[in-house]
């Protein structure tokens, strides 16, 4: 079994997709502030950064709401 981590994510105004190690609350809050942040996705478990971008995209590509 794998071990996982606690990540967080968005994507980006211009489409792109990005996947950060979550440390705490402070990570989140100052995405939901960005104007350049479209969706924020997390906290949530994951592998490695590859399976965070994946679970980010199908998150963000899910729902409108801005903060998830």
């Amino acid at each position: 079994m794998f071990e996982q981590n606690q990540w967080w994510g968005y994507r980006h105004t211009s489409g792109s997709l990005q996947a950060k190690r979550y440390w705490g609350p402070l990570d989140i809050q100052e995405a939901q502030e960005s104007p350049f942040c479209a969706a924020v996705v997390g906290p949530f478990w994951a592998s490695d950064r590859e399976d965070a971008l994946k679970k980010v995209e199908l998150m963000t590509s899910v729902h409108e709401r801005r903060t998830i």
